[in-house]
């Protein structure tokens, strides 16, 4: 197996470096699958017509599906500069769904956001690829036959579509031709609107993708989180020559000429942390060769982030069907702490209902810990700590916890009581392998050095929390540092502890 390359004439010790954040972007599923942008180079080819079948299993059965791309002489079919604007896109697209809670037409953009999102001069040249990226976008065809899925409809589609159903571009500048700008508006075509807001995408972290220069390498890129997360994280196999195919290069026939071309790419996600190490074999079962990948541990810890944030998205759906019940309760403690009921009713609507009772008698008792006893504004700290999410610490004796541990201890169903003080002492072990983190990343004074850092920032950026005193600021810059190694933290799902807890204990 072919492996990234060691330095051994370091003997220098380095500083491990944090891992940088990841920013997530959803890249709809189907584009990826079908192939819809090629890796080939467009300097040499006005390709307008491409043709892909695949035989897929669906409910047991073979069937031969296809997608068929028509395009221009003029433009040709999209190729990976034209991947890289469309993630910029989705990049965009989800602050839009992040503010409003779902993604609508219009999309609107300035060609600096674009460009900026790319780290791409602001030159004329990289302005008039945005028109010509735009315009092939909106001219390319997809036909159809039982490949693109609807999400909402939940059937696979005999149809011929496009990806944007329009897009425009207006601009303006001084009379001399000085201070340009230029923005453009872009129409998605309901089916890929409604599959984005479906959620039917694979998550990629827009960080690692462009550290990505090779147009091969940016190709494969988003097919190892679906190829990896289908394996959970082992070893793959993939024939080589459908790759090609679906990537839009040329195959080649001898494994020296592969490790030439192909193999360079891979080298390249080696080096960003997607794979740890591939190899080229000749296939068993028929002539040609096949790609053996064994995934990178950047790559794995997207995926286990990404899965957490799908099993929180699904948490969510749950807490906003029991919302139903428990929001007059939230609402109801909320008024009595003399918040109006407009703000009540707004943030029992935005947040989990039974979290927020658990957050407003975590806010008093650290009010109550105040020895001034001169807080001024105990209604506003309770809301603060509701719209930041502050977390409430596991060893922290809710009311809710108490009255749920008490139901269990009178003849609960044996099965609720097991899942419940597993629940416990998953929240006890996360929050362990958090205080871990924490004092071996800030060790001694570190600490409060950070926790300083934290105040600092949080004062200069946050009105309400600088007039807070300096005991409640330390205890929320301590649970917002948790937080945030929380997150960062490859730990894995409460379920997946579950199955992994005898292991676990043997090493304590």
């Amino acid at each position: 197996m072919k492996r990234a390359k060691s330095n051994k004439q370091e003997t220098a010790p380095s500083l491990i470096p944090l891992p940088v954040a990841v920013d997530f972007i959803r890249f709809e599923k189907n584009l990826l699958q079908i192939g819809f942008f090629g890796a080939h180079d467009t300097r040499h080819t006005s390709q307008s017509t491409r043709r892909i079948e695949q035989l897929v299993n669906r409910n047991g059965q073979k069937i031969k599906v296809s997608a068929e791309f028509r395009a221009s002489q003029e433009f040709g079919l999209p190729s990976t500069s034209d991947r890289d604007k469309y993630i910029a896109l989705m990049r965009i697209a989800m602050d839009e769904k992040g503010r409003r809670g779902c993604i609508t037409n219009p999309i609107r953009f300035t060609g600096y956001r674009l460009l900026k999102e790319l780290g791409l001069s602001y030159s004329g040249e990289n302005y008039e690829d945005i028109n010509r990226w735009g315009q092939r976008m909106a001219d390319t065809t997809i036909t159809s036959e039982q490949v693109i899925y609807l999400a909402a409809r939940k059937r696979y589609a005999n149809k011929t579509v496009h990806v944007f159903r329009s897009f425009s571009r207006s601009g303006q500048s001084n009379l001399d031709d000085t201070g340009k700008t230029e923005s453009y508006e872009v129409v998605l075509e309901d089916w890929l609107l409604e599959n984005l807001n479906q959620s039917y995408v694979v998550p990629e972290d827009f960080n690692a993708y462009r550290k990505l220069k090779r147009p091969t390498a940016k190709g494969i890129f988003g097919y190892l989180h679906l190829w990896f997360h289908a394996s959970q994280g082992r070893q793959i196999e993939k024939d080589y020559a459908e790759l090609c195919v679906l990537l839009n290069i040329a195959v080649y026939h001898h494994a020296s000429k592969i490790r030439d071309t192909m193999g360079r790419s891979l080298d390249e996600l080696v080096n960003v942390g997607y794979l740890s190490a591939w190899d080229i074999k000749p296939m068993s079962s028929k002539e040609g060769y096949k790609l053996v990948l064994l995934p990178g541990e950047e790559l794995l810890h997207v995926l286990t982030i990404s899965q957490r944030k799908i099993e929180g998205q699904q948490q969510e759906a749950e807490f906003a069907l029991e919302g139903k019940n428990e929001r007059p309760a939230a609402i109801e403690a909320m008024v009595a702490r003399g918040i109006s009921p407009a703000k009540a009713d707004a943030l029992a609507r935005l947040h989990n209902p039974k979290t927020i009772v658990d957050q407003i008698e975590y806010a008093e008792f650290l009010i109550s810990r105040d020895r001034r006893g001169k807080f001024e504004n105990p209604a506003g700290f309770i809301i603060y700590t509701i719209e930041n999410q502050v977390a409430v610490p596991a060893s922290f004796a809710t009311s809710r916890r108490l009255r749920e541990q008490e139901k269990l201890n009178n003849n609960q169903y044996e099965k609720e009581s097991e899942t419940f003080a597993l629940q416990v002492k998953y929240d006890e072990w996360t929050d362990e392998r958090v205080e871990e983190a924490v004092g071996s990343r800030y060790p001694g004074p570190e600490l409060k050095n950070k926790i300083k850092e934290i105040i600092m920032h949080r004062v200069r950026a946050d009105e309400r929390f600088s007039r807070m005193a300096s005991l409640h600021q330390e205890a929320l810059a301590l649970q917002f540092l948790r937080r945030d190694i929380r997150e960062e933290l490859t730990l894995p799902a409460f379920q997946e502890w579950c199955t992994k807890k005898p292991q676990l204990d043997l090493f304590g």
